[in-house]
């Protein structure tokens, strides 16, 4: 394992200075479920310095303000999400994600913050492959195995699949994320911060998080009235294993009219997919027991798979046209 340095800030201006100083040497650490792996695996991007904020008070916390939204600090554990009475009531969808992610073991250490800016999990980046992403000049998962990893939606230099569960559950209630910069607070859609394969500070990653910088906070709205939401998961066993497909997906329903809609596919592209036509398609629709045959046709229009994995298309189209089924019974 890669030997490391570790810093314990008790504040988020401390641990952020810490950062500066040391720049792309620098990671932070909390649930380490993720960052762990990179260490043992001696990855390129992997940290020689840690910064623990574990002890940073202000960053675990599940609560609603005066206004309405609930906002779960990006510290806070997964298994805690998964247990808040709060969120069962306000987001259950949300809950019935979080309870989806690996197994209750990692869900006791891993935290909110880490499985929305996790690495890819590529079994050849993980493998210690000379990819882009670990200081080579060339996608293996382009050329090699990639039914299960890679991304069927196209790519860049970088074709795996972006891992996370709670970003897509998120991005169907609008939430947003609280960032700490050297320079104050900045605030961002969930889907502006894991936009998929991009160079920040002259790397590879799946969100827009800078070297000095730290996600505090998700903020979730209210749910607007006569919303129903679903969180479905293909993957090869009930634990432990990354999305084959996943798809969340809300509707704002009044009179079973349809007069909002959001539709997130994850774990078939480099990022979790805003499906923007689907929900275009179905804005004013009637939802009905019919209304997955007229809609499954059109999504995912621009799907490019690879050699081994046109199976993940298929999945997500099943996969939404059982969520509209569970929501047409859900009325």
């Amino acid at each position: 394992m890669k030997k490391v340095s570790i810093y314990r800030p008790s504040t988020t201006d401390e641990a952020i200075r810490i950062l500066s100083q040391h720049g792309t040497e620098a990671a932070v650490y909390a649930g380490g479920t993720d960052l762990l792996v990179r260490l043992k695996n001696r990855l390129k991007q992997a940290p020689s310095y840690l910064v623990d904020i574990k002890k940073i008070n202000d960053l675990r916390y599940i609560k609603e303000d005066a206004g309405g939204d609930v906002r779960i600090g990006a510290a806070t554990k997964l298994a805690e999400i998964g247990d808040s009475d709060l969120l069962q009531k306000r987001y259950p969808m949300l809950v019935k994600a979080i309870h989806m992610i690996s197994s209750p073991e990692l869900r006791n250490a891993s935290t909110l913050g880490g499985d929305l800016l996790q690495e890819v999990w590529c079994q050849y980046l993980r493998g210690g492959y000379s990819c882009w992403r670990n200081g080579g000049h060339l996608c293996y998962g382009a050329i090699g195995d990639n039914s299960y990893y890679h991304s069927a939606m196209g790519g860049r230099l970088c074709y795996a699949v972006y891992p996370g569960d709670a970003a897509t559950a998120l991005i169907p209630f609008d939430a947003r994320v609280k960032l700490a910069t050297p320079t104050g607070v900045t605030e961002l859609s969930v889907e502006q911060l894991v936009p998929g394969d991009m160079m920040v500070d002259g790397r590879i990653q799946s969100h827009v998080v800078r070297h000095n910088e730290i996600l505090t906070e998700v903020v979730i709205p209210p749910p607007p009235p006569g919303l129903r939401a679903s969180f479905e998961k293909l993957r090869p066993r009930g634990v432990w294993d990354f999305a084959m497909a996943s798809l969340a997906i809300s509707l704002q329903v009044r009179n079973h009219t349809i007069e909002d809609a959001r539709v997130v596919f994850g774990g078939i592209a480099g990022r979790p997919l805003r499906e923007r036509v689907v929900e275009d398609f179905l804005k004013g629709k009637s939802l009905t027991a019919e209304l997955a045959k007229q809609v499954v046709p059109v999504a995912l229009a621009n799907a490019a798979p690879l050699k081994y994995n046109a199976m993940k298309i298929e999945m997500a189209k099943g996969l939404l046209a059982s969520g509209l089924a569970e929501l047409d019974a859900a009325g």
